[in-house]
């Protein structure tokens, strides 16, 4: 895996943790706890959030990264970099299954088709889980609950079809806020990718919950990446031309 490809599979993870509400329902299988995550994360209308990631090589910060992340059900996402200055201005827009990339240094717009992917291929998955109109990423996983403590729920996910993009997921929730505390991504080999730890979890809005910080860490237990909100806003009524791609001849 290339450095770019790290760094950008990093910024997959940020929002894995957010936007997940408490509800009133008995939890006696996995599945039970994937459909109230399901459930809480779309009850939020919309995010606006700036999003730091800081990437680490040999315990020291190698790159610092800002983005702006909207997103607006029921199938609308925006990601606009904000530094580093040679990333600065590129854009990403996505309304259902038409995604729009802008390259600032070339001032260009390129359009992609996405129901052309498979769920492995598709871009954000982890973005926009929360968005009604969009297919969640543990539609490929069946997921059996290892066990219940007070501290909160174990599952295991099984890929239960070859367009599945881990060969595992492990995943540990808070009993309460329903916001995930940790979570393995493994390879087809049982091989660990990525060890995500989900921090600061506050109530943001009536019965919302967020993760406001969280860490990478690879096979080794070495620290990737922090991910943090600077500015967070949820259900703010954002405006829905703030997802219209500018085409030539536009103001």
């Amino acid at each position: 895996m290339t450095k770019i490809t790290k760094r950008t599979y990093c910024l997959l993870l940020v929002l894995f943790g957010a936007g997940l509400t408490t509800a009133a329902q008995s939890i006696e299988t996995g599945e039970d706890v994937i459909a109230r995550l399901h459930a809480n994360a779309r009850a939020i209308e919309d995010l606006d959030a700036v999003i730091v990631v800081e990437t680490y090589a040999e315990g020291e910060i190698d790159l610092t990264q800002r983005l702006r992340l909207s997103v607006l059900q029921p199938d609308r996402m925006r990601q606009e970099y904000l530094a580093p200055d040679y990333l600065a201005g590129n854009l990403t827009l996505i309304v259902g299954d038409e995604m729009w990339i802008y390259i600032a240094v070339a001032d260009t717009w390129y359009e992609k088709d996405l129901s052309e992917l498979s769920a492995a291929e598709q871009p954000w998955l982890v973005f926009r889980q929360f968005l009604r109109g969009v297919e969640d990423e543990f539609a490929d996983y069946d997921f059996t609950l290892q066990d219940v403590a007070e501290e909160g729920y174990h599952l295991v996910g099984a890929p239960t079809t070859d367009d599945a993009a881990y060969g595992r997921i492990e995943l540990w929730v808070d009993p309460v806020t329903f916001v995930p505390d940790r979570r393995l991504l493994f390879d087809v080999d049982g091989n660990l990718l990525v060890d995500l730890h989900i921090l600061e979890v506050e109530e943001v809005a009536d019965g919302t919950y967020l993760a406001r910080a969280m860490e990478t860490y690879d096979e080794d237990g070495v620290l990737k990446s922090v991910i943090r909100y600077e500015e967070l806003t949820v259900n703010s009524g954002l405006d829905p031309a703030l997802f219209e791609p500018l085409v030539v001849g536009d103001e």
